[in-house]
Formats: structure tokens, C-alpha cells, sequence
């Protein structure tokens, strides 16, 4: 089958997979919600208003960020992965994760949790995350280029040392460390309308700089000598990326935490299907990570009902075992 033909399909598969999964992920709950039911609240004919207020009021906003922030880590990742040439290479690689940790665990220690309907701590911490990328931004500069290796490292080495503060932070966090943990294995308790709202145009922003970047990540994943001569703007293409990524990142971990693995396993499993050409992988990384998150967040909310499990540790469960025989693929395959 023409691999152009069969990308169509998994596109079109991705996206039936994602419709359908937002209505179970709407009707599954501690009540349940039939999809006659489901209709009737959706069109404004609820049999009881508390299932009205259910629905619009606590599963769709989170429903709704799951997959903004699933489909941010998704995009994010396949991007990265394309301009720093490592298949195993996430979005939380350029220290934004490790400086938004910072942000909201200080955050809780301030009391900032309590103030401001508790939009203190999202916003602490998207702001400290993107204050670490200006510093490894900075830092992996040479004579006014950025070399993505440098960068690489640089992200990799601050993220190490700000992971020290944060355990810092929880020692000194007290009655709070529990928020403070939760927040750190991300999840998806606190999902409302404001949260919605807030990372929507941050993330259809930064989406479409990704796309827009699309052709000129094709010809850099080849060569960056070749990209040159071939008219794509080079150091215009690598800001844009970072920048455009870390945006989209900085925004997910804010509203959900730190929620390892989706921004890897899904480019990567993609890109072995549909192949390297970011014009596909970009949208599809996007439906493909909202669709893992998704399910993940509706596990989390249920397996352990009525208590909840923080969706970084689905992920986690997820991710691992797919990590370890990826790295073993790759070991076999260079013997």
C-alpha cells in the first residue's frame, strides 16, 4: 500500500478513535452516562439538572484538557525529535518541566494555592519554565547561533540541579507536600473552564508555528548543510521550534503537571508507521496524544474510584515497559 495512502487511513483511524473515546470518556464516571443520556444534556434536555451540571461543569472541561495537553505533548515531542535528530528525545528535555516544578512548588510554599481562585500556581509555574529555556537558550548560544547539541546538554545539566531545589521545596512544603507531589506526577483533578480557556490560544499558537515549520524540519532531519542550500531559513527554523515547543509545553505542565512518556511514545510509534514527514507526523503526534492522554486521565479517575490516581503514573506504566524494548530494538539493531 502507498505509504502517503496508508497514513490517510491511520489519520483517518486516529481521529474516529478520538471521537468515539470522548463520548465513553463522557459517560464513564462514578455516574454513568448512557449516550441517549449524553445527548439529551448536550442539547440542553437533561432528565435531572445535576447531570447537567456533571457534564459541563467537570467532565468536559477535563475531557477538553486532556486533549489540549496530550495533543501539546504529542506535537511538541515529534518536532523535537525531528530538529535534534534523537528518537528518544521529549518535550521536557529543554528544562521546562524541571522550571515549572520549581515555580508551583514555591508557589504552594508562598500559599498561592489559596489566592486567586488558585490560578497563582499555573501561572508561577509557566512563567519559571520559560524563564529556564531563556537561560539554556542563552547558555547554548555561540557567536549568535544556537547549536542544538549545546542545547541538548544544557537543558539536560540545569534540569538535573533544579530537580535538587524541587526536592528542597518538598522537604520545606510541609502540610502542602501531598499538592505538591500530586502536582508533580500531573493529573487532571483541578480541570475547569478557566484552565480550558487559558491554554487554548497558547496551544493553537503554538501549533501552528509547528506547522508552518514543517517542510523546513523534513529538510533539517536530513541534513543541516543541506537544509541551508536548499533556502530554509535555519536558525529561524530552530527558534521557532523551541520556542513554539516550549511554549505549548510550559502551558500543559502549568494546568496538568509533569506527565512523563506521551510526548515520546506517541511521535515515536508514529513515525515507525507513518514515516518521517512532519507535513503528516505533526497532526497525527497531536490526535495521537490527545487519544493516549485521554484514556490514561479516564483510567486514573476510575481504576481506584473513589479515590484518583495521578495520570503521570498511568503514563508511567505505559511508557516504561515500550521505553525498555525500544532501547533493546536498538541495541540488537546495532550489533
Amino acid at each position: 500500500m502507498d505509504i502517503r495512502r496508508a497514513t490517510l487511513l491511520l489519520g483517518i483511524g486516529l481521529f474516529a478513535a478520538l471521537l468515539l473515546s470522548v463520548v465513553a470518556a463522557l459517560g464513564i464516571g462514578a455516574v454513568p452516562l448512557a449516550p441517549a443520556e449524553l445527548l439529551r444534556v448536550l442539547t440542553g434536555h437533561p432528565t435531572d439538572t445535576t447531570l447537567s451540571t456533571i457534564l459541563w461543569q467537570l467532565r468536559l472541561p477535563r475531557v477538553l484538557l486532556a486533549l489540549l495537553v496530550g495533543g501539546a505533548l504529542g506535537m511538541t515531542g515529534a518536532a523535537f525529535q525531528g530538529l535534534l535528530r534523537n528518537p528518544l528525545t521529549d518535550p521536557y528535555v529543554v528544562g521546562v518541566s524541571s522550571g515549572a516544578a520549581v515555580g508551583a512548588a514555591l508557589a504552594y510554599l508562598l500559599g498561592w494555592h489559596l489566592k486567586g481562585y488558585g490560578v497563582g500556581v499555573p501561572l508561577l509555574a509557566f512563567g519559571s519554565g520559560l524563564s529556564v529555556l531563556s537561560l539554556v537558550i542563552a547558555l547554548a548560544r555561540v557567536n549568535g547561533q544556537l547549536h542544538t547539541a549545546s542545547f541538548l546538554l544544557m537543558g539536560v545539566a540545569i534540569s538535573a540541579s533544579l530537580w535538587g531545589i524541587v526536592t528542597l521545596l518538598l522537604l520545606l512544603a510541609g502540610e502542602d507536600m501531598a499538592r505538591v507531589l500530586y502536582w508533580l506526577l500531573g493529573g487532571l483533578l483541578n480541570a475547569d473552564w478557566q484552565r480550558v480557556v487559558g491554554v487554548t490560544p497558547l496551544m493553537v499558537l503554538g501549533g501552528i508555528a509547528l506547522l508552518t515549520q514543517a517542510r523546513g524540519l523534513n529538510l533539517y532531519a536530513i541534513d543541516e548543510e543541506i537544509a541551508l542550500h536548499l533556502g530554509v531559513p535555519v536558525e529561524r527554523l530552530k527558534w521557532t521550534v523551541l520556542l513554539a515547543g516550549a511554549l505549548m509545553t510550559a502551558a500543559a505542565v502549568a494546568v496538568a503537571g509533569i506527565i512523563g512518556f506521551v510526548g515520546w511514545l506517541v511521535p515515536h510509534l508514529l513515525r515507525r508507521l507513518a514515516g518521517g514527514d512532519h507535513r503528516l507526523l505533526l497532526p497525527l503526534s497531536a490526535l495521537g496524544g490527545g487519544l493516549l492522554l485521554l484514556w490514561a486521565d479516564t483510567i486514573a479517575r476510575t481504576l481506584t474510584r473513589p479515590a484518583e490516581l495521578p495520570v503521570g503514573v498511568i503514563t508511567a506504566l505505559i511508557g516504561t515497559p515500550l521505553f525498555l524494548w525500544v532501547l533493546r530494538q536498538s541495541r540488537q539493531a546495532m550489533v
